[in-house]
């Protein structure tokens, strides 16, 4: 149902994901119906992020974690705070229809793509474009409380950080604001001036015939026409004011052959990946699990690393990383701990090569692991640096991977 859009104060949904495109937040296999559904288009947004591949709900993904998991209703997670270029990808519309169908009325992100940004005010969910820099701020209040709520004033084209008390100023073209505020759309729009445009259309002149009686006084018309025109100094060409109709079929052309165009099932079909591969470990989680469970959870997590970056990166580069539980319990031992040191350094360095490789604007290499694991060593902290660096680059390319293999 449309809804009238003023001021819309609620808390909000972290997506924090640059680059997420249209068959991340709508797999292609659900383009199929057409039949806008609310309800059928809702449950698929960000399924193939928010389930696996039995149908359970990955627990790692933002949405399926208790404090975002409610439903979207009055003043509860009605936002969504995006990452940025937001809807890239395809120009489907059905990624509008599905971020709607969950009950999101507005998307706030530092870009848009074009095409998606256009689809969302179609589908009445307000796209709302701030400063990098205010998008990060929205980011860490709502890590730091999860009820942190945020105030898009459309009349007054401003949003609030309720947390901070910081504001922006947003852009949106004057006919489609006029129109969200009323809940029209384009149609509603067009029949909410019926009057003026029949107004209007009572004070033009007609030029056309519009029956059969008025043909020959057209024909008249363009004699007349022709003859101040032979008179004149400066010929004119004269627009016939229409075309007599005929019977007679016109002769068909041979038609053109065309070779059929084979399309094969990798240029139609999107990247699916078989297994989605976790995009947001953090510090914090990595830092008190390892505490916790005396380093164990830090071997598992460093284990499923080497198995990912296999994953995203073998096929291109033709390499394979030991799994560290290897390197862990057998060669780091026999080596006397030197497999510990080629192992992160090779490990770095591929990851480095690769989110080159992507176009990835995140640095990271085996000058990381030696400056703050190694060297860093010594103040005693720092390693946690690498760490940090370490996840937040596996986040990146795992979050590449699920969009494209």
């Amino acid at each position: 149902m449309k809804e009238k859009f003023d001021i819309i104060q609620s808390t909000c949904i972290p997506i924090q994901i640059d680059n997420c495109n249209t068959d991340l937040i709508i797999p292609a296999r659900y383009l199929a119906s057409t039949t806008r559904d609310p309800q059928f288009f809702g449950d698929a947004f960000m399924h193939d992020l928010r389930f696996d591949a039995d149908g359970n709900p990955v627990k790692d993904f933002v949405m399926n974690q208790p404090e975002y998991a409610e439903a979207p209703r009055k003043g509860v997670h009605e936002i969504i705070v995006g990452g940025q270029n937001w809807g890239s990808g395809s120009s489907r519309e059905h990624a509008a229809w599905a971020i709607a169908g969950y009950g999101v009325r507005v998307v706030i992100s530092s870009s848009f793509a074009d095409i998606h940004r256009n689809n969302l005010l179609n589908c009445f969910v307000l796209p709302v474009i701030v400063s990098k820099e205010f998008q990060q701020e929205l980011f860490d209040s709502i890590a730091a409380n999860p009820q942190t709520e945020v105030k898009v004033d459309v009349p007054n084209q401003t949003v609030t950080n309720l947390a901070t008390g910081h504001s922006e100023h947003f852009d949106i073209n004057s006919y489609k604001k006029y129109c969200l505020m009323n809940a029209y759309d384009d149609i509603d729009f067009l029949l909410s001036n019926k009057d003026k445009i029949e107004a209007f259309e009572k004070t033009l002149t007609p030029t056309l015939p519009r029956n059969e009686e008025e043909v020959p006084a057209a024909e008249e018309s363009i004699e007349t026409n022709t003859k101040t025109q032979e008179s004149s100094d400066t010929p004119q060409e004269v627009a016939p004011l229409y075309v007599e109709a005929s019977n007679e079929a016109p002769a068909e052309e041979p038609a053109e052959e065309v070779a059929p165009i084979e399309v094969t099932a990798k240029e139609s079909e999107p990247f699916v990946p078989k297994k989605l591969l976790p995009i947001n470990r953090g510090l914090a989680k990595f830092f008190l699990l390892s505490m916790i469970t005396l380093g164990i959870y830090g071997i598992v997590v460093l284990a499923q690393i080497s198995s990912e970056i296999n994953t995203v990166a073998t096929r291109y580069d033709g390499r394979k990383t030991t799994n560290y539980l290897w390197v862990f319990f057998l060669w780091g031992w026999l080596t006397g701990g030197i497999a510990y040191f080629v192992w992160f350094h090779k490990l770095s360095n591929r990851i480095g090569n690769e989110l080159q490789r992507r176009k990835i604007p995140y640095s990271f290499g085996a000058s990381d692991y030696w400056l703050w694991c190694v060297l860093g060593a010594c103040v005693g902290f720092l390693p946690l640096v690498y760490s940090h660096k370490l996840l937040s680059a596996m986040n990146h390319l795992n979050a590449d991977y699920n969009q494209k293999g």
